[in-house]
């Protein structure tokens, strides 16, 4: 029997708005109670699913009070009574009186469809400023005061959407010469506007971005009419770079046109726009001050390429305009876009290579804070597991981090993102037990904690200490993405890796009891903390490659010594920079091998003879020897 699909479309009743309001309600309650980590003094609550906010009943009620602090409102909602914490939730949602974000009419205190709209519109704001409270604090030196300042900010910086203009707003999109955006009159610094927040490192890169022919992300300007420079409404820090570089922004101009009429014997403007190195010794000896890299600063003065011979700037075109200023390779010739142009032809000319631009040429100053606002809520930076999964998809050991994470689309299917594991038994539970230890979906959580645990076990850094937890990670895969014989491009090295992990994962979680809230938890939550879980799983996968033959024997044997050393012994640093972190993950590891009688030696030969490697040495390396010794 076949169906109808326009008929049974068209008879279908359609949602409500508020049914659908509250389903949004409940998907971004579930996310923002699906986190471990916390901007400080919040309180970490149980997880659970939209399904358990149930508006037919009181339950979403207590589903709301228990993440309400990610919502940031004015004031805590009342839990006297129903219709108190109605009242409060109507108030704090802006409703004045907030009678009118009530509604009685059937005998009960409820919303109306508008203040569930509204919830709903908070609820999902508030579930991307978690992710991105998350992303900050999980970037290197990352810390939970920065986090928690950043997203208090991001707060108090949105504000609501309520005061907004009706008129139409006019823009068309094009393609710019480089030219055209430094030889137009532009206002960097419109009142909406942040400051200079780019280091020198940022503006080289975006430099060395435009030599390489890498596509720029959209310019956003705001057309003013007459002689009334435009502005800058998004973009302001890359124009900032590349006016800085070809010795264009204005106010360096200014600066140097003022000091010419002053010294003019010193010639300073001509040796600025020719040969800034020389500029700057006269500078130095005619007006009296070095140019020191913050006086450079201070004044939007040129600034130099990097010159780093593990950057990007290689091959026989790039490698000489590494530590030059622009003046000094203008006449170079490199290749952009296809091309065959010279630096200067690249910024000053009209080549191939072009900018995409944004003008809006109708907007008010009221809706261009509200285009600016949009801009920047839009702008949440990828985390480096969004970059990790791009750069080195076509990587089965990526694509294989994510499946058993349990992070991979639901509709896509194991044997075509990653054959090697269809027959990996467990390995569908894997992502299960990472998320039943507090590690959720948003922005690839289990993924990074997934692959932080596989470089550890396989990666070797040599005698090096080992870098940043990411950085680890992405040298793991470089190694097999550059390598077409790595071993672990092998199907069968591949799934045996993984069935090394899941086997691991499932002996960690059954053994529950070797882990106390203490050790595992941070004190507002007995969830599992990062570091804690990566060196206890680390440690039962490497005595697991030591032993395999009995190796549940020796942790009922030892369960107890283990449970009294992450009571007693493994205590968590305070401060958790990338040295105190993996000496607290190799003391857990090794703690965890040697409680179970095995020789940590023989267990890190097994994994190398395994997989082609092994990471427990430069694990090992990494402890901080005690004092004294």
């Amino acid at each position: 029997m076949s169906l109808n699909i326009a008929e049974t479309t068209e008879d279908a009743p359609e949602e409500s708005p508020r049914a659908q309001a509250q389903d949004r309600i409940a998907e971004a309650l579930a996310e923002l109670s699906d986190v471990t980590d916390t901007p400080e003094g919040l309180q970490a609550c149980a997880s659970f699913s939209p399904a358990e906010v149930d508006f037919d009943s009181d339950a979403w009620i207590s589903r709301l009070s228990d993440v309400q602090g990610w919502l940031r409102f004015d004031d805590d909602l009342s839990n006297t009574d129903l219709g108190a914490f109605t009242r409060s939730l109507a108030k704090n949602l802006n409703f004045v009186p907030e009678t009118q974000g009530i509604d009685e009419s059937n005998g009960a205190t409820g919303l109306t469809t508008e203040a569930l709209e509204r919830l709903a519109e908070r609820a999902e704001r508030a579930a991307r400023l978690k992710d991105e409270f998350i992303a900050e604090l999980n970037a290197d030196g990352g810390t939970q005061a920065s986090a928690t300042a950043s997203w208090s900010d991001q707060w108090e910086t949105e504000g609501d959407d309520e005061d907004v203009s009706p008129e139409p707003v006019t823009a068309k999109a094009d393609v710019w010469h480089i030219f055209q955006l430094t030889k137009k009159k532009l206002n960097l610094t419109p009142s909406y506007q942040r400051g200079d927040v780019w280091r020198t490192g940022d503006r080289q890169k975006l430099i060395e971005s435009i030599l390489r022919g890498i596509p720029l992300p959209s310019i956003i300007l705001l057309r003013k009419g007459g002689a009334v420079p435009d502005d800058v409404v998004d973009g302001k820090q890359r124009l900032t770079a590349i006016l800085r570089f070809v010795g264009k922004h204005p106010e360096a101009l200014a600066r140097v046109i003022e000091a010419d009429k002053a010294k003019p014997e010193a010639r300073l403007r001509e040796k600025f726009e020719t040969d800034y190195p020389q500029f700057r010794l006269a500078w130095k000896s005619y007006m009296g001050e070095p140019l020191t890299a913050k006086l450079e600063d201070d004044y939007y003065f040129p600034f130099r390429l990097r010159n780093d011979k593990n950057g990007v700037l290689v091959g026989k075109d790039l490698e000489p305009l590494r530590g030059k200023y622009y003046t000094q390779i203008k006449g170079r010739t490199i290749h952009v876009a296809d091309q065959e142009v010279t630096v200067e032809e690249l910024f000053e000319g009209a080549p191939d290579y072009k900018v995409p631009v944004i003008e809006y040429t109708k907007a008010s100053q009221r809706q261009i804070h509200e285009v600016f606002n949009l801009y920047n809520k839009q702008g949440m930076h990828l985390n480096a597991e969004e970059i990790r999964n791009a750069v080195f998809h076509d990587v089965e050991l990526t694509r294989a981090i994510l499946v058993a994470a349990g992070d991979a689309s639901r509709r896509a299917r194991i044997e075509d993102i990653t054959p090697s594991l269809v027959n990996v038994p467990g390995v569908a539970e894997l992502g299960k037990t990472l998320a039943d230890y507090g590690f959720g979906a948003a922005r690839y959580r289990r993924t990074k904690v997934l692959g932080w645990i596989i470089a550890v076990l396989v990666n070797d850094s040599g005698d090096k200490l080992l870098p940043s937890t990411a950085r680890h990670t992405d040298d793991l895969l470089k190694r097999v993405q550059d390598d077409n014989s790595h071993p672990l491009r092998v199907s069968s090295r591949l799934a045996d890796l993984f069935g090394l992990v899941t086997q691991a994962a499932s002996l960690h979680a059954t053994y529950d009891e070797l882990w106390p809230e203490k050790f595992r938890g941070d004190g507002k939550s007995s969830r599992w903390q990062d570091l804690q879980l990566v060196g206890s799983l680390v440690g039962i996968a490497i005595a697991t490659a030591g032993a395999p033959d009995d190796i549940e024997e020796r942790i009922e044997a030892n369960a107890e010594a283990i449970r009294d050393a992450a009571l007693n012994e493994w205590t968590r640093p305070e401060k958790t920079q990338t040295r105190t972190q993996w000496d607290f993950i190799a003391r857990i590891a090794a703690g965890v091998v040697e409680k179970l009688g095995i020789d940590i030696t023989s267990a890190s030969e097994a994994i190398r003879s395994r997989f082609g490697s092994s990471g427990v040495e430069s694990l090992l390396l990494s402890r901080i020897p005690a004092r004294g010794a």
